[in-house]
């Protein structure tokens, strides 16, 4: 009887090591992969989605919604990338990933404007100020400037940061704990609430630390 429970004790050790083993290898090849993603070339509208992406979490990482209506929907976003939603207000926020070379023009700053006031006549939610917001990487024209005063969007020149901590640390409805990387199908559709105990962070073992694991 004691060698049996001795065996069985044994199987127990050897099962927990390999589901351990098991988990620790698909976390450092999720480590890898994510650094293999960063290291390729990206092209144009990868880089333009990555700043959508990272303007976005501008805003998520002081507990707004944000809704990624560039990434999710591609090119039939009709001029919104991103729709933040705060308890005053809803920004509608069009983000331009350009060369320096390029200049944002006063077209660019109508088409925001009117895309805006479309959701501020079509909104729900009349209570809440509406307003735009353009981000570009290259610098705007003095038509542009002067469109943006004249009609109330607000204007801001923002480098892309690549360092940023883009996994994603979700919990679930039903309280798993699930980490995110940028490649991930659902990635723009998860939302990070700081009230949940959810995060933002650089590596795979820092989401691990904090007991998420990867997402299946």
């Amino acid at each position: 009887m004691q060698y049996h429970l001795i065996i069985f004790a044994v199987l127990i050790v050897v099962v927990v090591a390999i589901i351990a083993l098991r988990g620790f290898t698909a976390d450092a090849r999720a480590e890898d992969d994510l650094e293999r993603f960063l290291s390729e070339p990206m092209s144009p509208r990868q880089r333009a989605r990555f700043y959508e992406r990272y303007v976005g979490h501008l805003f998520e990482n002081q507990g707004y919604d944000v809704a990624y209506l560039g990434s999710l929907k591609g090119y039939t976003d009709h001029g919104r990338d991103i729709i933040v939603t705060t308890p005053e207000e809803i920004l509608v926020i069009q983000t331009k990933c350009w060369s320096k070379r390029r200049v944002v023009h006063d077209n660019d700053i109508y088409q925001l404007f009117g895309k805006m006031s479309h959701i501020k006549q079509t909104s729900e939610d009349p209570k809440r100020k509406i307003r735009a917001v353009f981000f570009s990487t290259s610098q705007y024209s003095s038509l542009a400037k002067q469109a943006a005063s004249a009609l109330g969007v607000e204007i801001r020149t923002e480098r892309l940061n690549l360092s940023y901590p883009m996994i994603k640390c979700s919990v679930s409805p039903t309280g798993e704990k699930y980490y995110y990387l940028p490649f991930d199908p659902v990635y723009d559709r998860v939302q990070v609430k700081r009230n949940r105990d959810e995060y933002f962070v650089r590596t795979v073992n820092q989401a691990v630390q904090k007991g998420f694991k990867r997402a299946g």
